[in-house]
């Protein structure tokens, strides 16, 4: 309750507020979803691992804009279960279990123990999801600035994506046909005492060939100090020479060739993890590939995916060849692999880590799929998928396989008012071997995954 409070102590002030402003605006949805998920914990129907929930999501935007300056406010309260309460105790007001980090969580806690709140688990976020000033420095030709905590995308978003909880974050920018622009972003604050910060640095280049057609490139840094999210131990504050500079190179288009819409994008990776204690430093290596196209055909649409991440072999010991996306917790490209399910990226599926919205690490994909407008009030789509290991996996069984299998995506889009929509997606994914595991001591093919949700959205 405590939440929705603060939500109306902010709506009373920016009433008040608007008095002094040129415009201000409250905008905002209310989002319920229906989830079922099935063989997400031992990949058979031999465990009773198939669960069911109901969760609502709140958000809050407030915008004002005066002369040319402007600012955005969003508070979000996302996916809460229903039954509970932020702080893990019943609606009830019985006392519940704590949450994964042990306590309420805030910052970038709150946003990593999300990507598992998908997998079942009772984390709750409430906060500040969006808070920015975005403003022009006059001069011969005005400079854009963009600063505060902002969605950030680099290209296609195949590399970078912060679309979700969002990144703190500087952008300054020349805008025009040809944007040049640069990119600060404080992605992990540790000791306020010590450089042993997170931070990525980009610079940019978009070309706008015609109104339908533009192409890109960007160079980002992304500067670890203590290498802790590059695979090595995180290290004491201050030691030298443990630090990761990953270097991702981008190039990409978005645009019409004749009737088709394509996307693509390729990244290719390198930089330096430093070795501690005397040993070899790791190199990155990891290369990425994605074309994606639409066509519409009268009422329908086709449209497909190729795409190929580069994955790390199992024999490695030395360099990171698998490719390495940050990306945010949201639905990339497949409803059940990557989103709900565990993925390829480190080479293994016998871990006890279930990681998840790893785009196309170690994934090589390949999509056929149509949408059609049945009715003015309903659109369905479908898509399949084929999918496999670009390096080979070990699965729970201990053997190497690289198929992870084929999934088919059915979504239904109802609009049943101007503001009000309901969205059901139905989706299996049918696995090979890469998911093959052990039941009772003994070898077994692993079962379909499933997943059904549907997301009522009243959006004001």
């Amino acid at each position: 309750m405590k939440k929705f409070l603060v939500i109306i102590a902010v709506l009373a002030l920016t009433v008040i507020s608007s008095v002094a402003m040129a415009e201000v605006t409250v905008s905002g949805s209310v989002d319920i979803r229906s989830l079922h998920l099935n063989n997400y914990g031992d990949f058979t129907d031999k465990a009773n691992d198939n669960y069911s929930n109901t969760q609502e999501r709140i958000r809050v935007n407030i915008d004002a804009k005066n002369d040319n300056v402007k600012g955005r406010v969003t508070f979000e309260n996302d996916w809460e279960v229903w039954g509970t309460e932020t702080n893990n105790n019943s609606a009830l007001g019985t006392a519940g279990g704590g949450n994964l980090l042990g306590g309420k969580q805030t910052g970038v806690e709150a946003r990593q123990a999300q990507s598992n709140q998908t997998a079942g688990s009772n984390v709750n976020r409430f906060g500040i999801r969006e808070g920015w000033i975005d403003f022009t420095i006059p001069g011969a030709q005005p400079a854009h600035v963009k600063v505060g905590h902002q969605f950030l995308q680099l290209g296609n978003g195949w590399f970078f994506r912060s679309m979700k909880y969002g990144s703190d974050a500087w952008l300054v920018g020349l805008p025009g046909k040809n944007t040049v622009a640069f990119v600060d972003v404080k992605a992990g604050e540790g000791s306020n005492t010590q450089n042993d910060d997170i931070d990525a640095y980009v610079i940019l280049d978009n070309f706008k060939i015609d109104d339908t057609k533009t192409v890109g490139i960007y160079l980002a840094d992304v500067k670890d100090r203590r290498n802790t999210i590059f695979g090595g131990a995180p290290v004491s504050l201050g030691t030298a020479g443990t630090e990761a500079n990953l270097y991702n190179l981008g190039l990409w288009f978005n645009g019409k060739l004749g009737p088709l819409n394509l996307q693509a994008e390729i990244d290719m990776q390198s930089g330096t993890a430093k070795g501690a204690g005397g040993s070899p430093d790791d190199k990155f290596k990891g290369t990425q590939v994605v074309v994606q196209g639409n066509m519409p055909v009268s009422a329908a649409s086709v449209n497909f995916t190729l795409a190929q991440g580069s994955g790390q072999k199992t024999t490695a010991t030395q360099d990171m060849k698998a490719y390495i996306p940050i990306l945010d917790s949201d639905p990339h490209y497949t409803v059940v692999y990557e989103y709900f399910a565990p993925t390829t990226c480190l080479g293994t599926m016998a871990s006890a880590v279930a990681i998840k919205n790893t785009g196309f690490c170690n994934t090589t994909a390949i999509n056929i799929g149509g949408a059609m407008d049945v009715a003015k009030w309903l659109n369905i789509s479908l898509d399949i998928w084929n999918l496999k290991a670009t390096e080979k996996v070990l699965n729970r069984q201990g053997q190497l396989a690289d198929d992870i299998g084929n999934e088919i995506d059915l979504v239904f889009r109802f609009k049943l008012y101007d503001q009000l929509t309901w969205n059901w997606q139905v989706a299996r994914l049918m696995p090979g071997k890469v998911y093959d595991t052990v039941a009772g001591g003994q070898n077994v093919s692993a079962d379909s995954m499933d997943a059904i949700q549907g997301i009522l959205s009243y959006k004001f």
